[in-house]
């Protein structure tokens, strides 16, 4: 006998009953922690605090990705660290917040499986918030950069670093039966992350925030490596002691532990030697002028502006004996003939790839070279290095100084001051109306005499 569905029949119509509705749609646990958990939460909440972190100080890291890579590092260690153990420990103490610890009990899975479950999606919602972070940070500063690449190794560190300390911390959230457990933890985290960088004992090293590098040195390949294997074993060793079977505990933890304590005992041996100098750092590319003008080959992009703004120096300089036939952009010692360059410093002489105030550069440029002289006391020759200087410059920033300055000390009322002011105008006048070819024999006998303290050979104006 066949089962019929029943139906009503209202003149020609006919209504047929719905169907009974299917079985409703299984979604893998893993799919269900990540949409109707705190894991978008986390992916917001670690991408904004590190983005706006790194974007404050734009200006300072711009162009360069050695000093990119370090302001994302910290941020990543001493704002993303302790974020990450308060969105772990907090996630930890769900079940024991929602009375499921009982019914997990009877699962199928394991304990290990269901302490996964539960810890990967918020994992990795903390990780892919620091990864768009650290991507939205290097395309910032790609179109600024002159030499180099971004260094993929550090950055993986860093991850594995959040990824290890929400997973940490998600267990300290199981065991503390404690409601400010996440914000007291994340506090104790950026303590332990802290205090590391004020000792000068190489136990600092195991810290994930100290950097011995700056923005010029790189870390050896290894160093980040080891940094992940300390961390990542770790927590991996926490997890497996809590999370796995009785039988398998304490042998579980140990091959995670040795891998950490070996990564460890390296970045205490090797130390601040685990960073190296940055090979471009320490070339130099130069213009095909005369002087030549040079800069680090990290600032090869910023040659042709700087070129531009010492353009009126080294044209007046062009045929000078005794002159210096290079302005160098390393930090060194230079020989008489050379002069050396101020420094190009990111957020001050230099944001996103553009000098900020040329006519101060070449100010500053001059200054170096026509005041070398180390006479002790006071200045014997600083009229005529004056002279020399606001000759060479012979820009705008320069006839501003002088007229603010004797402004400065008409209204003081200082007559002798205002008076070798006047003096060193008139030098300067003096220097200006001479004819190209005695110019250039003067200024020859002035840069002879460059480094002596010796009135005789010194030219006076």
């Amino acid at each position: 006998m066949t089962a019929t569905t029943p139906t009503k029949t209202t003149g020609a119509a006919t209504e047929a009953h719905p169907a009974a509705a299917g079985p409703a749609p299984h979604h893998h646990p893993l799919r269900t922690e990540a949409r109707a958990g705190i894991a978008p939460w986390a992916v917001l909440a670690v991408f904004l605090t590190l983005a706006v972190a790194v974007a404050v100080q734009a200006e300072h890291w711009q162009g360069s990705w050695g000093r990119a890579r370090l302001e994302l590092h910290a941020a990543a260690t001493m704002l993303g660290g302790p974020l990450a153990a308060a969105i772990g420990c907090w996630h930890g103490g769900r079940e024991r917040r929602s009375r499921t610890a009982d019914l997990r009990i009877s699962a199928a899975r394991s304990r290990l499986a269901q302490f996964a479950v539960a810890a990967l999606p918020v994992v990795l919602a903390v990780v892919l918030g620091y990864v768009l972070a650290a991507a939205g940070t290097l395309l910032a500063s790609w179109p600024y950069t002159s030499a180099g690449r971004p260094l993929v190794l550090p950055l993986v560190a860093d991850a594995v670093f959040l990824a290890a300390t929400s997973a940490a911390a998600m267990v300290v959230g199981q065991l503390v039966r404690w409601r400010p457990a996440a914000p007291v933890l994340a506090g104790l985290v950026y303590v332990a992350l802290a205090v590391p960088a004020y000792r000068a004992s190489a136990v600092r090293f195991v810290s994930p925030s100290v950097e011995a590098g700056v923005g010029e040195e790189l870390p050896v390949w290894w160093q980040p490596v080891a940094m992940a294997g300390w961390t990542g074993g770790l927590a991996l060793a926490v997890v497996l002691a809590y999370a796995a079977s009785p039988a398998r505990r304490r042998w579980a933890a140990l091959l995670p532990l040795a891998v950490a304590v070996c990564a460890a005992v390296s970045l205490v041996r090797v130390g601040d030697g685990a960073w190296r100098p940055d090979p471009a750092a320490g070339r130099q590319v130069c213009d095909g002028g005369s002087p030549q003008v040079c800069v680090s080959a990290l600032d090869a992009d910023l040659l042709p502006q700087v070129s531009r703004a010492l353009s009126g120096v080294t044209g007046r300089l062009a045929g000078v004996p005794n002159g210096p036939v290079r302005f160098e952009g390393l930090p060194r010692q230079s020989r008489r003939d050379e002069a050396d360059l101020p420094q190009l410093f990111l957020g001050q002489s230099v944001v996103r790839g553009e000098l900020t105030d040329p006519e101060r550069y070449a100010w500053e440029a001059a200054a170096g070279l026509a005041g070398r002289r180390e006479c002790g006391g006071a200045a014997p020759f600083g009229r005529v290095d004056a002279a020399v200087q606001d000759w060479l410059v012979s820009n705008g920033l320069g006839d501003r100084r002088r007229a603010a300055w004797a402004r400065v000390l008409r209204e003081r009322g200082d007559k002798e001051s205002v008076a070798a002011a006047e003096e060193g105008e008139r030098a300067l006048r003096h220097l200006a109306s001479m004819d190209d070819d005695r110019r250039r024999a003067w200024l020859g006998r002035y840069f002879a005499s460059a480094e002596s303290c010796d009135a005789r050979k010194v030219p006076q104006l």
